[in-house]
């Protein structure tokens, strides 16, 4: 297993090598995640395998795993989203050839003969982010009511007007000569 790996790799050599890429790479680096976290401090971590299936195709199978800070969209607050993504695709060099692929396999576009594979990566961990960020309900600060049921107390104008500020300006002017 290797720590270190390129920025840009070829993916078909890779697996013809059978080689297998695993580290940690901090979640300031992957600037398009960033912009949907709180906070960007903590590492993800990753152990990928490149190899060719029994159609000679190229793969990469793997994990990938990360602690997120999200908002919550009930309460604001910070949510740690403990992501744990399994990553499985075919490396394919045109549409062509994605599209004769099977529907049970995902294929990923190979660009000038390499792939970025911190892009890859991000990617997954994009896709693992929930459409809406919630804590569980018991966790979240803020009360939540779901029933259309409840009455909700309304202020009747008789009630307003007796704390009305303005009053006291009503009864000087009643008392004007």
């Amino acid at each position: 297993m290797s720590k270190r790996f390129p920025d840009r790799l070829d993916p078909w050599r890779f697996a013809d090598l059978g080689r297998e890429v695993s580290g940690e790479l901090p979640l300031a680096k992957f600037a398009r995640l960033r912009d949907c976290l709180l906070e960007n401090g903590g590492d993800v971590g990753f152990a990928l395998h490149f190899r060719r299936d029994e159609q000679r195709r190229a793969r990469l199978d793997g994990n990938i795993r990360a602690r997120l800070s999200l908002q919550c969209q009930r309460c604001l607050g910070e949510m740690v989203l403990p992501v744990e993504c399994r990553i499985s695709v075919v490396f394919v060099e045109g549409l062509d050839e994605a599209e004769r692929l099977p529907e049970s396999l995902d294929p990923c576009l190979v660009e000038e003969g390499s792939v970025d594979l911190t892009e890859l990566i991000e990617d997954e961990l994009l896709l693992a982010l929930p459409q809406v960020s919630l804590h569980d309900r018991e966790v979240c600060r803020v009360p939540v009511v779901h029933s259309s049921n409840e009455t909700v107390p309304v202020i009747e104008p008789d009630e307003q007007e007796k704390d009305n500020p303005f009053s006291v300006l009503a009864g000087l002017k009643r008392n004007e000569p």
